[in-house]
């Protein structure tokens, strides 16, 4: 079993991490949890995760300070997986420099998650023979050349930083716009600059993978068919020469210039979702009684929810219960507690405070300059 940990601030994301996952099935062990950078930091030390999964936006120390301590002060060669969900991803340049193995795209699909996890268990591999060949030498010995390899992926000179930053950005650019001849061009002009550069293995590696992670985001926001971004293509990085890039971003290209033109609209489980809400939010509603009726996981759902209406399932519950009590008090001689009871506050007092915090008036106040 491979030893990983999990870092996201998101309570909904750390549980479908727990219970969506079938980390021993894929060969895995979770060993624990964090809510931040730091929180991870302390569970590195104590447990020495062969993989990382972090979120890249937390409180205290974020992921990309996160993976910057453990690569550069820590030293760790752990894999390192990215999670994000957020529109601007912008995180290019760090995220080659600091060998980023892959990414994942909000909400968390199970059946991707664990593809991916079996297929990291290839690196997996190579790395502990590799360690357990080097404490076959002398000790001594053994840490020197551990120290000499960390020493030389940190020697990469920031000029190749920069150019591959630049080709990857230019080839998503190139890939959204459908140009086939500036594909075929590009990727000739990137595969000869990771040739010539001192660190090719590494930059061929992060510089495509960062191209997957923003595909499989603005994949994502258009609700394409991520089947391509499936492909074991991406994952199978000794493999990758020219032809087969060229094929897989044309192919891409194509299928993303087909995705833009059609409104696919939000529909599936969270439009079932929100009928329903808006039909049974004066009761007491939990999210798992929701999913239950909808037959989802409710952890997926929370995700998924949160997603595409950009708000969490009790915050938009609260919005459909405050947005009636309004028209309650325009149109109603109702005492204000019991309209708070009628949308399913038992606390008058809470209900008080979401109305103001979310129109930024008293009930009390908001009925006598509404009322005519």
């Amino acid at each position: 079993m491979y030893k990983v940990i999990v870092a996201d601030d998101e309570p909904f994301m750390l549980e479908g991490w727990k219970t969506m996952i079938d980390w021993q099935g894929c060969g895995y062990e979770l060993c624990g949890t964090a809510t931040d950078g730091e929180e991870a930091l302390e569970l590195i030390g104590l447990v020495n995760p062969d993989l990382v999964v972090t979120d890249i936006q937390m409180p205290v120390l974020d992921g990309l300070g996160l993976i910057r301590t453990m690569r550069e002060e820590l030293r760790y060669d752990s894999q390192i997986v990215i999670v994000t969900g957020y529109s601007e991803f912008g995180y290019a340049q760090q995220a080659i420099r600091y060998r980023v193995n892959e990414y994942v795209l909000k909400p968390l699909v199970p059946e991707e998650i664990h593809a991916l996890l079996r297929n990291l268990i290839i690196p997996l591999d190579t790395q502990r023979q590799e360690i357990e060949k080097g404490y076959a030498q002398e000790p001594y010995e053994s840490m020197e050349l551990l120290d000499t390899h960390l020493d030389e992926s940190d020697m990469i000179e920031e000029v190749d930083l920069e150019k591959m930053t630049s080709r990857a950005k230019q080839m998503l650019a190139l890939i959204e716009a459908g140009d086939v001849t500036g594909i075929d061009r590009a990727v000739d002009e990137m595969m000869h600059e990771m040739k010539e550069s001192r660190a090719a293995g590494d930059w061929n590696q992060s510089a495509v993978r960062y191209i997957h992670g923003e595909l499989l985001r603005r994949y994502g926001l258009i609700g394409a068919d991520q089947t391509l971004l499936q492909a074991q293509t991406w994952h199978h990085t000794a493999s990758w020469h020219r032809g087969d890039l060229k094929q897989l971003f044309v192919r891409i290209a194509e299928t993303f210039a087909t995705a833009s033109q059609t409104d696919t609209g939000s529909g599936g489980v969270v439009a079932e979702a929100v009928q329903y809400l808006k039909e049974h939010y004066r009761s007491k509603i939990k999210l798992q009684q929701l999913a239950n009726h909808i037959h989802v996981n409710a952890a997926y759902l929370g995700q998924q929810f949160k997603r595409e209406m950009g708000v969490s399932f009790s915050e938009y519950v609260h919005r459909l219960r405050i947005e009636e009590a309004r028209k309650m008090l325009r149109r109603t001689n109702m005492k204000i507690s019991d309209i708070a009871l009628e949308l399913g506050y038992h606390d008058a007092e809470y209900f008080t405070e979401k109305f103001k915090a979310l129109t930024g008036e008293l009930p009390s106040l908001y009925k006598t300059n509404n009322q005519g």
